[in-house]
């Protein structure tokens, strides 16, 4: 089977201030480079040796920053040696559903000259650098199995649904509601023939399992990782 992945990192991360793109900061300097974000999630990926291409989207005209980015930390082109994964880029869109669009009909592009379509695609978050190689392989295998999964972690919190005007409309039931995390995995074909449709239906989907069960099936979850954290805020940062 040809797995395949695709990282977003085309947003303007405004909620960051003037810290600037929040892939790009830095997490810590070692010696001889500098990981990022962006980077320590990437490595992670291909150094599983699971993945055969990895698609990062990237703003409009920013192809050229993020290589320079990745180029910073050494380990990542060792490990796509190493694993014989192929790193490529492009242009996202102006909302995450575009941009995993985009990223999924590059990677066609990409693998339909060795006429191989991916057998599966792997979605995540460019904002999310503590992902543990355990749960990748965890998500990959449940999406192998069922066709689309996705990494959820109990919430602590009682859940509680609430107006416009701020009036709690539903108590929800807290043991049945997950918060849901990247990776999300999907069978490739069927996830790129969803997100065709769902570009043309005039709805807006928070994420990739929202156009799975609008479109193409059931979703499956699997044990998430509280350590699998993304970054939102400045205080995210360590």
């Amino acid at each position: 089977m040809t797995h395949t992945l695709v990282i977003t990192a085309a947003g303007g991360s405004s909620r960051m201030g003037a810290m600037g793109k929040k892939e790009y900061l830095t997490l810590r300097e070692e010696t001889g480079g500098r990981v990022s974000v962006l980077s320590e999630a990437l490595y992670t990926f291909i150094s599983t040796g699971l993945f055969s291409l990895a698609m990062i989207t990237v703003p409009a005209d920013g192809e050229e920053l993020a290589r320079e980015v990745l180029a910073q930390d050494p380990r990542i082109a060792k490990a796509a040696r190493t694993n014989n994964c192929n790193i490529f880029f492009t242009e996202g869109g102006a909302s995450r559903q575009d941009s995993v669009r985009r990223g999924l009909e590059s990677l066609l592009l990409r693998t339909g000259s060795s006429r191989i379509t991916p057998s599966t695609v792997l979605i995540h978050d460019g904002a999310r650098p503590w992902v543990p190689a355990d749960l990748i392989e965890r998500v990959l295998s449940a999406t192998v199995t069922h066709g689309a999964a996705v990494p959820t972690i109990e919430t602590v919190d009682t859940q509680k649904e609430v107006d416009q005007n701020g009036k709690i409309v539903r108590h929800l039931d807290r043991s049945r509601v997950f918060a849901v995390q990247t990776p999300q995995g999907f069978r490739f074909t069927e996830l790129l023939e969803a997100h065709r449709k769902a570009a043309g239906d005039g709805k807006t989907y928070t994420d990739d399992t929202e156009i799975w069960g609008a479109y193409a099936g059931e979703v499956f979850s699997c044990a998430g990782d509280r350590a699998n954290r993304k970054i939102t805020f400045q205080g995210d940062l360590p």
